[in-house]
């Protein structure tokens, strides 16, 4: 009897010794884990504020770069526009003289041009123009003295020389398809090479009364000078 008793008494000590060992292992699983939660909370929260602070510089960074894709494209827009208003000016659009003048020669009247072929008609030493392209528009301007005849366009001087029939001649290339032919009896004011702009003078007239013959070439083809000057309004 006392054996058996000693015996359940070795086993209930067993028994709670493993029931001990298991909770004390069950507690130390616990607090491993309790630690590894706390760690990776610390470490997601860390991750958490360092993604926070990439992504306010990442949002920085595009909204610079949208700040200067906005100034470029403005830029570009200006340039643009720019480009636009100096390519308008080329176009001779303006009236060919500044002060006091009056039409004389009426550019669609073919009747009024054939006395210009028939003294011109033959090429001379200076190989005239209108012999060889045959210009049914001449625009003939009457100038006062002390009037200006100026460019229409910008462009650049690409002749300068005598005329037989009017004296001198200046023509000018504004290097868009246009070129416009400026005759007059007096010394020009402009050389062969010379970039002039819009309204620039390019004789001065200090007679009483001269002529001026103005012509408008488009891609080799003669046009009417007031189809021109219409369209500057």
């Amino acid at each position: 009897m006392s054996k058996d008793n000693d015996n359940n008494a070795k086993k209930g000590s067993l028994i709670m010794y493993w029931l001990l060992m298991l909770t004390l292992l069950f507690l130390a699983v616990n607090i491993v884990l309790v630690v590894a939660v706390v760690r990776i909370s610390g470490d997601f929260s860390e991750l958490k504020d360092t993604t926070a602070t990439q992504n306010k510089e990442y949002e920085t960074e595009i909204t610079n770069l949208q700040q200067k894709v906005a100034l470029l494209a403005e830029h570009v827009s200006i340039e643009n526009e720019n480009k636009s208003i100096e390519e308008a000016k080329k176009n001779p659009v303006g009236i060919p003289v500044s002060g006091r003048a009056e039409i004389i020669t009426d550019p669609e009247s073919v009747e009024n041009n054939k006395m210009i072929y028939e003294v011109n008609g033959a090429e001379d030493s200076n190989g005239s123009f209108e012999s060889s392209l045959m210009n049914p528009y001449t625009l003939e301007i009457s100038v006062a003295k002390d009037s200006k005849i100026i460019a229409s366009g910008n462009g650049i001087v690409s002749y300068v020389g005598e005329d037989d029939l009017y004296g001198f001649i200046v023509k000018i290339d504004h290097q868009n398809g246009y070129t416009t032919f400026y005759r007059y009896d007096e010394e020009p004011k402009v050389n062969q090479g010379d970039e002039v702009l819009k309204g620039q003078m390019i004789y001065e007239v200090s007679k009483n009364k001269g002529v001026l013959a103005y012509h408008i070439l488009y891609e080799n083809t003669y046009i009417n000078p007031f189809d021109m000057i219409e369209i500057s309004g």
